[in-house]
């Protein structure tokens, strides 16, 4: 049933991808031909459960059409007139999906089993009460517009609307907030794994991997200022954790989307795969904290808003390196820290041992150079500096 719904999408991109990513619940918890009860339980639990802290964060205000549309729609569904943000919309999707679901009002079945398209757009499903949603501005538009230079260009994507029933609403929704790695700087980040549905049934792995990643960007507040700092920073956050992210779920690709004027906008679109990173920090913290159960703290001491906070060196170097990208060059001229960091990143990424002594080292000699020299840095990047000299602490990043 889900297969073959899914083989009959006529469209590709970002709305196929959050409806797959939906699907895979489903998958995971009930297989492939799943009962109505399933899909209602499975939704109520995702939404109550794993999910519930994502469904009450910040998110952008629905657009005015969406929001006229979204009026009309869900009075005639639910009663209801549509909230003020999108992620209210595809938490109250998913909840009233639910009710319909279990009083039998809707037929997963017929719904999955009915999918048409004309030259106006792609129907997914049955009209509920005579109405269709429109799938939401900050799904579809990102999907025909990709941002360049200072201007808007449209992209080769399917411009033509998408509309969808109660359950294909929901899907997308519980996709969407799967997906959903934080609303930073007025900006959407979005993991996905494009073609999951290859992988089904077996995709407990995966979505757990993208659970990991998605928390990490959100609890870290990892911003996109540059892909090193940002992979770097979701590694850190996993490894602080201990959690770990299955090889099979990468690579993933990162959607940052904002709206421009009056759409939304794919600013950037990147593959991630951060599991070399997520190795090397996660060994990296282990040496250091078997250093501290011998009385060796390798911590640098640093203040933050005038409270001393302790820090592991390396986290405090990508901490400056964030800084000086969004403050621009300091001191003599350079981005010094960044340069270090993007130096061991790139090293680190290769996973081979020689590449990674050679950017160590590299790292010494000019943090020495520094140090002795009459060159000009902050002292915070000193004091990170001369942290990351201690002996230990080169035994720690062989």
């Amino acid at each position: 049933m889900i297969l073959e719904a899914i083989a009959k999408l006529p469209f590709e991109g970002l709305s196929k991808e959050l409806i797959t990513l939906g699907f895979s619940w489903i998958v995971m918890e009930a297989g492939l031909s799943p009962s109505a009860e399933d899909f209602a339980d499975i939704f109520e639990n995702s939404i109550e459960n794993t999910l519930k802290k994502r469904a009450k964060m910040n998110s952008s205000r629905m657009g005015r059409n969406d929001k006229n549309s979204y009026d009309k729609v869900l009075s005639a569904w639910y009663g209801v007139k549509a909230p003020d943000t999108y992620i209210e919309l595809f938490e109250l999707a998913i909840k009233e999906a639910v009710k319909l679901l279990r009083s039998k009002k809707i037929d997963p079945t017929k719904s999955l089993g009915t999918i048409k398209w004309d030259n106006k757009g792609t129907y997914l499903g049955q009209p509920y009460n005579g109405h269709y949603a429109i799938s939401p501005a900050v799904v579809k538009q990102p999907e025909y517009y990709e941002f360049q230079s200072d201007f808007l260009k449209p992209t080769a994507g399917q411009k033509a609307q998408i509309y969808l029933d109660p359950l294909w609403l929901s899907l997308l929704s519980l996709g969407f907030l799967t997906a959903f790695a934080g609303f930073i700087g007025g900006k959407y980040y979005l993991m996905t794994k494009p073609s999951i549905e290859v992988y089904f049934p077996d995709v407990e792995e995966i979505l757990d991997g993208i659970l990991a990643l998605t928390d990490a960007g959100i609890e870290s507040k990892a911003r996109l200022d540059a892909e090193e700092l940002y992979e770097l920073k979701i590694a850190m956050k996993l490894a602080e954790e201990g959690r770990n992210v299955p090889e099979k779920t990468y690579p993933v690709t990162l959607h940052l989307i904002s709206l421009e004027g009056q759409v939304y906008t794919e600013l950037k679109t990147l593959q991630l795969d951060i599991g070399e990173l997520s190795n090397y920090l996660a060994t990296y913290i282990k040496k250091i904290e078997n250093y501290m159960t011998m009385g060796v703290d390798l911590k640098v001491k640093l203040k933050e808003d005038n409270i001393e906070v302790e820090k592991y060196p390396l986290w405090a170097l990508v901490d400056i390196a964030e800084k000086e990208l969004r403050s621009g060059v300091n001191g003599d001229g350079e981005m010094l820290a960044y340069i270090l960091v993007k130096d061991i990143y790139r090293a680190v990424n290769t996973g081979r041992r020689e590449l990674i002594e050679d950017s160590i080292f590299r790292l010494f000699r000019q943090g020495r150079g520094l140090l002795e020299g009459t060159g000009k840095a902050s002292g915070e990047l000193r004091k990170v500096l001369r942290a990351f000299m201690q002996e230990g602490h080169l035994e720690v990043l062989m």
